[in-house]
């Protein structure tokens, strides 16, 4: 619902507003779908102002993709402080990334649903693969896994993932997606396990080993 027009803004919090409702009619609607005339009369502003701030809608869904996706890489990194096992560390991991990018209505934004342009699709990538980097730190921080592996893994399980938060976003009830995520938990788990756990981890919690054994950091 458009607001009501408002008295002028400092030029920073006017920015702020501007990129908080662009986030939700993006969101919302997707990129084709929502206009500058859209955002500005939700801010119950003029265009010419909106474009003071930003020199165009694409720049601004840009702009809108880095805001969630800081929130993304910041779920990632919560993925070390997990005190659990390895399975209830992915399949947290995998449950918490399809509510935030399905039940926020940003499914769209991170899965390919639309075809932007070039310069969109650079920066979805970007932003994937900063979260396969921090991925693969965890990944180094709890198995037997060199540098470049566990980037490479890093980016599989990341797109596992978005295919995980997909199947959730289109399952019927509770019931399926318990089963979706009982599924592809276990994929993900089997292809870990095949890389040995560290001694001891530099992460809480334990990590499981394919002979069923798991190793447990000093401090957890």
């Amino acid at each position: 619902m458009p607001t009501s027009p408002t008295a002028r803004m400092p030029r920073a919090q006017r920015r702020s507003q501007l990129l908080e409702l662009a986030t939700r009619e993006f969101t919302e609607k997707g990129f084709q779908a929502t206009s500058m005339d859209d955002i500005a009369a939700a801010a119950g502003v003029t265009k010419p102002v909106l474009y003071q701030h930003f020199d165009s809608k694409e720049t601004l869904y840009v702009e809108v993709l880095d805001i969630i996706a800081e929130t993304m890489i910041q779920e990632v990194r919560a993925i070390g402080d997990h005190g659990g096992g390895t399975v209830a560390r992915v399949r947290d991991g995998m449950h918490r990334f399809y509510e935030f990018v399905a039940l926020e209505n940003s499914l769209r934004l991170f899965t390919g649903h639309e075809v932007i342009s070039e310069v969109v699709q650079q920066r979805v990538e970007s932003v994937l693969d900063r979260m396969a980097v921090e991925l693969a730190g965890v990944l180094t921080a709890t198995r037997r896994i060199g540098a470049e592996q566990s980037r490479v893994l890093g980016r599989g399980i990341i797109a596992v993932t978005q295919t995980t938060a997909q199947l959730l976003h289109g399952a019927e009830d509770e019931q399926e997606r318990e089963a979706i995520l009982d599924t592809m938990t276990t994929a993900v788990v089997h292809g870990l396990t095949g890389f040995a756990p560290l001694p001891n981890p530099r992460i809480p919690g334990a990590v499981l080993g394919a002979d069923g054994d798991s190793s447990t950091s000093s401090g957890a």
